[in-house]
């Protein structure tokens, strides 16, 4: 059923891209540009599914250690005994925890320095190859409305 709505004529996703893909080659999907965004979309999963697995095994890490400090906590019965042995646990922890971040932090720089790597590797050859493809349209089109 077609509709008589010019709004929702206006709205029709599917006829809106048929209509604007007839400005371009039909060798485009293969174009440089979009090769390039994909590149950079596939090295962005690696990179980002890399940086979620080290983060939690860092953090894995952290709460077995943190299991282990409560254990020995827990095992302690003299209330002295206990105050002591919480102030050790609890200092270890504060010392521990810049390196800990630091971890962390290391995790997050190694990934960002990969896909900026990645996206100026990229970004150069995608540019040119865009201005030719353009070029050529321009070109093309020209011819055609002549």
């Amino acid at each position: 059923m077609t509709s008589m709505n010019p709004m929702a004529d206006m709205f029709d996703m599917q006829k809106n891209m048929d209509a604007f893909s007839k400005f371009f080659p039909t060798d485009f999907a293969s174009a440089t540009p979009l090769k390039a965004v994909t590149d950079f979309a596939s090295k962005y999963r690696e990179v980002t599914t890399e940086a979620l697995n080290r983060n939690v095994e860092l953090t894995t890490a952290w709460m077995k250690d943190a299991a282990k400090d409560a254990t020995t906590l827990l095992a302690v019965e003299a209330p002295e005994a206990y105050a002591k042995k919480a102030g050790e646990v609890a200092t270890a922890a504060f010392q521990d925890l810049p390196s800990r971040l630091f971890a962390y932090a290391e995790v997050a720089k190694k990934a960002q320095t990969e896909l900026m790597d990645t996206m100026i590797a990229v970004t150069p050859k995608a540019v040119e190859e865009a201005a030719e493809r353009t070029k050529t349209v321009t070109k093309t089109a020209a011819k055609k409305a002549a």
